[in-house]
């Protein structure tokens, strides 16, 4: 099969809508999954990561890795957050061990992805987040599948926003 050259784009237009979004995606979430985020500076992405950590720890609280680089959460599976920010090149990247955290059946989470692509999974889903013209509230949310479970959930609507809307109000 070859590779689904796609890009799904949403809105999302407050916070909330933001952790919708990554709860719904922390419900999709399985061991050995990447997901690597890009976007500018404030843009929500360890805001989507803390509505996937929502969801597969419950009680847990994201805690910005921006100066620890990688932040681990464990549990089954393991869910390694990690914010390459301040990474200077894909060797200090390599550093970083993700690989192997990634081998003990984790989940991983990239933020700024972008700066250190040598060291991603290649079959991951990629996020990216982008803030419209100047103006308008909210921003827009871009992903592309690489690889073939992440094609499937794609092309089988899992990340529609009528999926992942409802994760706005939990419970109700």
């Amino acid at each position: 099969m070859s590779p689904m050259d796609v890009e799904v784009r949403s809105w999302l237009r407050n916070e909330a809508d933001t952790l919708a979004f990554g709860r719904r995606l922390g419900s999709l979430l399985r061991a050995g999954d990447w997901v690597a985020l890009t976007g500018d500076l404030g843009s929500g992405k360890t805001t989507l990561v803390a509505g996937a950590l929502e969801t597969m720890r419950p009680g847990a609280h994201v805690r910005s890795p921006t100066y620890v680089l990688v932040e681990v959460y464990p549990g089954s599976p393991a869910i390694v957050h990690a914010d390459l920010y301040r990474v200077g090149s894909s060797e200090e990247a390599l550093r970083l061990g993700l690989e192997d955290l990634a081998e003990r059946d984790a989940v991983v989470l990239v933020e700024w992805a972008d700066r250190a692509p040598d060291v991603l999974a290649p079959d991951r889903l990629e996020v990216e987040l982008r803030f419209p013209q100047e103006g308008v509230l909210g921003r827009e949310v871009r992903f592309r599948p690489r690889g073939e479970r992440w094609e499937s959930l794609v092309r089988g609507g899992a990340l529609d926003r009528e999926r992942w809307h409802d994760a706005l109000y939990p419970g109700n």
